[in-house]
């Protein structure tokens, strides 16, 4: 932590600043929002110089990607000006804003953190306090990387979902160990966490905004079969297809009609994912002959990417216009930290 750093808080929205004060229910500018915070939250004031941007205002589920571009392009001009920046997010999208933002802003060089809220800060008990202490702390850090900071924990930002609409500890690393975690000091799981960057060496990122959101994912139920009058709505309205199946990646051939979509969908370029319904694992299309008779009609494996992530990439693919014959390549490569191994902490 250096008291003389500059944090640049962004807020979209979401439970952290509800309707239970006044104060902050009311604020329409950027500085008398800041100012609330920070009355309501003094200790900022010995972490870092802040300033504070209201993005939007939203309940995190009207998140779409003008607002991840919105938020990109907001850290990207204003670049010069800070040493981190923290979002104040709802948690229920806040897994995938982390996702977008990860692979929007390439080659970074200065924190990015992701916080929000169970309980609003007004509210006793809430864990909002803790979490924006946490969050601009982690933000003067120097460390390179898109972050979730939520109930002390710190995940990557492609490796993240949430877990529990119910209990303060309410996301995950999917896939992954967490990067590193608050208690009396804070403790870097070093074996991931990328090192600081000096002040010196913080160049801007590169911005790429290109993404197509016109995905669909669709999930798996044993004894109850795909439509064959499905088939052709599904090839005509979306550009890429996500099928959560079972285990390594086994989807059903006893009626056909998943296979049917696949080959369809390949047949149109339109890529089909698989992914699976478990929460830890990876897919492995080449263990079962179900997975192998996806795998020769195109199918693509999802890796061990957790679904907010593996939607991203697949919306992010599809906007770069990535050459349908290079998918499996394009999936297959982190851009982001997104599909490395496990470590632990």
């Amino acid at each position: 932590m250096k008291k003389n750093s500059k944090v640049l808080i962004l807020h979209t929205g979401g439970t952290f600043a509800m309707a239970l004060d006044p104060d902050l229910q009311a604020a329409k500018q950027d500085q008398t929002f800041l100012a609330s915070l920070l009355n309501k939250v003094p200790e900022l004031h010995s972490i870092a110089q802040t300033e504070l941007k209201i993005i939007s205002n939203i309940d995190s589920s009207d998140v779409d990607s003008e607002l991840w571009k919105s938020l990109a392009r907001t850290i990207h001009d204003a670049w010069d000006s800070f040493d981190g920046c923290v979002i104040i997010h709802g948690t229920d999208t806040m897994a995938y804003t982390a996702s977008a933002l990860s692979f929007f802003l390439a080659g970074l060089t200065k924190p990015v953190v992701l916080t929000g809220a169970q309980r609003p800060l007004a509210e006793l008990r809430t864990d909002a306090r803790a979490n924006i202490i946490d969050a601009v702390e982690l933000a003067t850090m120097g460390h390179p990387e898109v972050m979730v900071c939520f109930d002390s924990v710190v995940y990557r930002g492609s490796q993240v979902t949430k877990r529990s609409s119910e209990h303060l500890h309410a996301f995950a690393a999917q896939h992954s160990s967490p990067l590193g975690h608050f208690g009396v000091h804070f403790t870097v799981n070093k074996s991931v966490m990328k090192a600081a960057v000096a002040r010196e060496q913080r160049h801007k990122p590169s911005l790429d905004l290109r993404i197509e959101p016109q995905i669909c994912v669709l999930d798996v139920i044993p004894g109850a079969p795909l439509s064959k009058d499905m088939i052709t709505p599904l090839i005509t309205h979306y550009k890429g297809i996500i099928v959560r199946g079972f285990g390594v990646g086994n989807l059903p051939m006893t009626h056909g009609c998943w296979l049917e979509l696949a080959e369809a969908a390949t047949a149109r370029e339109i890529p089909f994912v698989i992914a699976s319904q478990c929460l830890t694992g990876t897919i492995d299309l080449h263990s079962y002959e179900n997975g192998r008779a996806f795998a020769q009609r195109g199918a693509m494996s999802g890796h061990n990417m957790g679904l907010e992530c593996l939607s991203l990439k697949l919306m992010i693919m599809l906007g770069r216009q990535v050459p349908f014959q290079q998918r499996h390549d394009f999936f297959a490569t982190p851009l982001s930290g997104e599909c490395e191994e496990e470590h632990a902490l």
